[in-house]
């Protein structure tokens, strides 16, 4: 049903469930080293920010490969991610918000200084990006989950919000959008793939260790990293979508991101069942590395939140509830 993507299996080769076991790519020392000279140096918080932005549509920008074919198409305010920050600026766009949030030095080259820019720089960032910012807009925002950064910030008196969200600038960036109040995305640049042997539109950083991924029947070249963007999106797409966040998310690019994204669409129940699914799994076993499981018996936190909101997630209940209660253990 779906066109091939010209990427094909080895003869030979055993395909296998995808199975993805997260760790940051930053130590805990690191990490509180960054974030606590970002509070000795002082910044605006992002939370004078939050919900600044009543809805509204948004760009958000990441840096694949296809973003350079889709530049015409951006709509609404522009948020670039960064490397996306450099490409959009050198062809004439000046985004109204661009944000990095690694904690590598490496990122200094993506604070390219711009005095029509907002700047949305974590705290745990590496000093010379602020240096390099030096007289720009900069709003200085937490990442929630980053090791003992709640322990950190409560030792030195810091009652700001931390922001959820995923793994990536892309999936982390939409929460941080959400943050400022929009509520219709439109995402480029997140392929999550490799197109036409790229893997960046302006060239990688790092040495990337490619794997063969197949979702519905279509073969892509990615890496483990964007493995778990697509991850992610199968939980953030349902919850945006159909959860009393209220959000709705469109794709512009013809790799993993767009596909999944397309795949979610075109069956809306049966991805909101999956994500609670997948919660669910979460939830009963934290820590334990699993491959999704559409279908699993909602009970629990899933039921009671299905009770606070059952118009929202009736249908959702009613895909999962004529299964037997032994899938649980699976």
């Amino acid at each position: 049903k779906k066109p091939a993507s010209g990427v094909t299996a080895p003869e030979k080769s055993v395909v296998v469930p995808l199975v993805l076991n997260m760790e940051c790519t930053a130590t805990q020392a690191e990490m509180n080293d960054n974030v606590a000279l970002t509070l000795a140096r002082g910044y605006a918080p992002f939370d004078g920010a939050i919900d600044s932005v009543r809805g509204g549509r948004l760009s958000i920008c990441g840096a694949g490969p296809s973003l350079g074919a889709k530049l015409g198409q951006l709509t609404g305010d522009v948020f670039a991610v960064n490397s996306a920050i450099g490409v959009l600026l050198k062809a004439g766009i000046v985004p109204r918000w661009a944000m990095i949030w690694d904690c590598a030095e490496i990122c200094t080259q993506f604070a390219i200084p711009h005095p029509d820019i907002t700047y949305l720089i974590a705290s745990r960032c590496h000093p010379n990006v602020f240096e390099r910012l030096k007289g720009c807009k900069v709003l200085v925002w937490h990442a929630d989950g980053d090791m003992n950064i709640v322990d950190v910030l409560g030792a030195r008196g810091v009652k700001e919000a931390l922001i959820k969200g995923g793994t990536t600038g892309v999936t982390r960036g939409i929460y941080v959008a959400y943050a400022l109040g929009y509520r219709d995305f439109h995402i480029f640049g997140a392929d999550s793939c490799y197109v036409n042997g790229e893997s960046h539109v302006a060239g990688s950083l790092v040495y990337e260790h490619k794997i063969e991924v197949m979702i519905n029947g279509r073969w892509f070249t990615t890496t483990a990293q964007w493995a778990a963007q697509i991850e992610e999106l199968k939980l953030i797409y349902p919850m945006f979508k159909h959860s009393p966040m209220g959000a709705d998310i469109t794709a512009y690019d013809d790799g993993m991101f767009a596909w999944t994204l397309g795949i979610m669409k075109e069956d809306e129940e049966k991805a909101f069942a999956n994500m609670l699914a997948a919660m669910h799994v979460m939830e009963t076993q934290k820590g334990v590395a699993a491959p999704g499981c559409p279908g699993t018996l909602p009970e629990g936190a899933i039921a009671e939140l299905a009770k606070e909101y059952p118009a929202q997630l009736a249908g959702a209940m009613k895909t999962l509830q004529p299964l037997e209660a032994g899938v649980n253990n699976a």
